[in-house]
């Protein structure tokens, strides 16, 4: 299924300006036939269907998650859950009492560092000798290519998908890595996914538009345009 991706981190779902000790990191999975979108406090997380994601989130207390199967609209629920600030939770979706619910399986306290302010990063630009006006620092390399390798390995397509943009949307990356990530992909809904996952874990985002060159179809390649501007 070209749009079921595995993702490991949404950080784009940060807010900016909140304090560390606010923040909780959420993860939710999902049996492999249940691609699922989920939703927080009527706030939409994710357009495509996945299996699996990890979010940091400003927020604590009494919160409203839903889920929404697609492919199964009949068993979509909403459940109210209690999240604690500072703690990393692991959900499963899983059937209890004959009815789908988010279960807790592990809950541990976690510490987030401080968001950086524009200056600080425009500083540490200049001790690394590089301009960026993005995240920062980048992926290792040596775990950059071991991906690769990985990828390379695979047969299916949707696991090529899955494990890059597990690595996209949990470390920086470079646009011209992005662009050779989504040159291992053949189908273009799977690069807009792709694009999905890394937008904002990028180190160089002035240099975004460059990946637009990797879509042939001009609605894709509209898409694409749309996902880059948003929220800038």
């Amino acid at each position: 299924m070209k749009t079921l991706i595995r993702i490991l981190s949404m950080s784009t779902l940060l807010l900016a300006g909140q304090r560390a000790d606010s923040q909780c990191r959420i993860r939710v999975e999902a049996p492999d036939s249940l691609p699922f979108l989920f939703s927080m406090s009527e706030r939409s997380i994710n357009q495509i269907p996945v299996i699996s994601m990890t979010l940091d989130q400003a927020i604590s207390g009494k919160i409203n998650f839903k889920a929404d199967f697609p492919s199964r609209p009949e068993l979509s629920f909403t459940q109210v859950v209690t999240v604690k600030k500072n703690t990393y939770l692991e959900f499963a979706i899983e059937r209890s009492k004959g009815t789908l619910k988010f279960i807790l399986k592990s809950e541990s306290e976690m510490a987030f560092p401080e968001v950086a302010n524009t200056g600080s990063m425009a500083d540490s630009s200049k001790t690394q000798g590089h301009r960026h006006t993005g995240c920062f620092p980048v992926a290792d390399d040596a775990a950059y290519q071991a991906m690769l390798v990985n990828v390379e390995g695979q047969h299916f397509e949707s696991k090529k998908l899955s494990i890059l943009s597990e690595f996209a949307s949990a470390q920086c990356i470079r646009t011209e890595q992005l662009r050779n990530m989504m040159s291992v992909l053949t189908q273009e809904d799977n690069k807009i996914a792709l694009l999905l996952a890394s937008k904002d874990h990028i180190y160089d985002p002035e240099q975004i538009r460059d990946v637009l060159n990797e879509f042939f179809l001009a609605r894709n390649k509209e898409k694409a345009t749309e996902i880059i501007e948003a929220g800038r």
